[in-house]
C-alpha cells in the first residue's frame, strides 16, 4: 500500500513537473475543467465526475464543486453559515428561529454546472470553502429571511411556540417560498430540495414569563370557580334543610353532621352519657 502511494506521489510530482494541470475530484464534489491558454479566450472543455482525477495542458483551469445534499446552518455555532434569524410574528413578537435548511446541489449535472460556474461560481469563487460560504449567504441565506419573514406573519408567536401543528405547517411553507425566491435571484434551479431542521422558535423572555403569570391567574381563577360552585352546593342544601326542618332543626342537623365528621376523623372521642348519667373528667396531668 505505501508502495502505491509513494507511485501514485511520484506519478503527480511528474505531471507537474512536465507542466500539466491535475483536478482531483472527490467522492462528494463535481468537477469543471477550462481551457485557458495564453493565446486563445478561455472555453469549456469539460465536467468531471465524483472520484475522478482529470490531468489536463498546462494552461487548463480545473474546478472542484460540491455536489449532493448540503446545508445552510442559522444556529449561532461557530462554522455556521449565519447566525440565528429573527422574524415578526401575526401579534409582534420577534421570534428568534435557530436550525438549517438542507437542499441539493446538482454539480454532476454537466449542463448546470457549466452555467452556475460561469454565471454565479466565478463571481464569488464559490469553488473555494470561503466563496462558496459567501455564494450561500446571499444566493440562500437572502431567501431563507424573506420567506420566514413572510411566512411567521401569519402566525402568533404562542401557535409557533405552543402548536405542533402550525409550526410544521410553517416550516413546510418557508421551505416552499425559499425554494421559489432561491430560483428567482439565481436564475435557475440549481439548488432542490429544501426542507427545514428548526428548533421551537423563540420569542422575547418577558412574553415567556408573561405567559407563565397568565397560566397561574387562570388556574387560580378555575380553583375559585370550583370553591365557588361547592359553596353554592352548600348554600342550596342548606336552605332545602331549613325548609324541612326549620331554623333550629336545621341548625341542630347541621351541628350533629359536624360532630359526627369529626369524630370520624378520630381528632376526638365522644363519649354518650344516658340521662342522668354523671361524667367524671380527670384532669390533665
Amino acid at each position: 500500500m505505501n508502495t502505491s502511494r509513494n507511485l501514485t506521489a511520484i506519478t503527480a510530482a511528474a505531471l507537474l513537473a512536465a507542466g500539466c494541470s491535475i483536478t482531483n475530484v472527490e467522492p462528494d464534489e463535481a468537477g469543471i475543467v477550462y481551457d485557458a491558454g495564453p493565446l486563445s479566450s478561455t472555453t469549456f472543455q469539460e465536467c468531471l465526475k465524483p472520484s475522478t482525477r482529470d490531468v489536463s495542458g498546462p494552461a487548463d483551469e480545473g474546478y472542484q464543486y460540491p455536489n449532493g445534499q448540503r446545508t445552510f446552518r442559522f444556529s449561532g455555532n461557530d462554522g455556521d453559515e449565519s447566525k440565528p434569524i429573527t422574524s415578526a410574528s401575526k401579534d409582534g413578537a420577534t421570534m428568534t428561529i435557530y436550525g438549517g435548511l438542507t437542499f441539493s446541489f446538482s454539480a454532476a449535472d454537466c449542463t448546470k454546472l457549466r452555467k452556475f460556474h460561469e454565471e454565479i461560481g466565478r463571481k464569488y469563487a464559490a469553488y473555494e470553502p470561503g466563496g462558496w460560504i459567501e455564494m450561500l449567504k446571499f444566493y440562500v441565506g437572502g431567501p431563507v429571511e424573506r420567506a420566514m419573514d413572510e411566512a411567521t406573519l401569519k402566525y402568533t408567536w404562542r401557535e409557533l411556540y405552543f402548536d405542533s401543528a402550525k409550526k410544521a405547517a410553517w416550516e413546510q411553507e418557508m421551505a416552499t417560498l425559499t425554494g421559489k425566491y432561491i430560483a428567482q435571484i439565481a436564475k435557475g434551479d440549481y439548488f432542490a430540495g429544501m426542507s427545514f431542521i428548526l428548533r421551537q422558535p423563540e420569542p422575547p423572555e418577558e412574553l415567556k414569563k408573561a405567559n407563565l403569570a397568565d397560566q397561574v391567574a387562570v388556574a387560580q381563577n378555575n380553583a375559585q370557580k370550583q370553591i365557588n360552585e361547592k359553596l353554592k352546593t352548600e348554600l342550596e342544601s342548606t336552605k332545602a334543610l331549613v325548609d324541612v326542618l326549620g331554623q333550629q332543626g336545621a341548625v341542630s342537623k347541621l351541628n350533629m353532621d359536624k360532630l359526627a365528621e369529626i369524630a370520624a376523623s378520630g381528632k376526638v372521642s365522644i363519649v354518650y352519657v344516658p340521662e342522668g348519667g354523671k361524667v367524671a373528667v380527670a384532669p390533665p396531668k
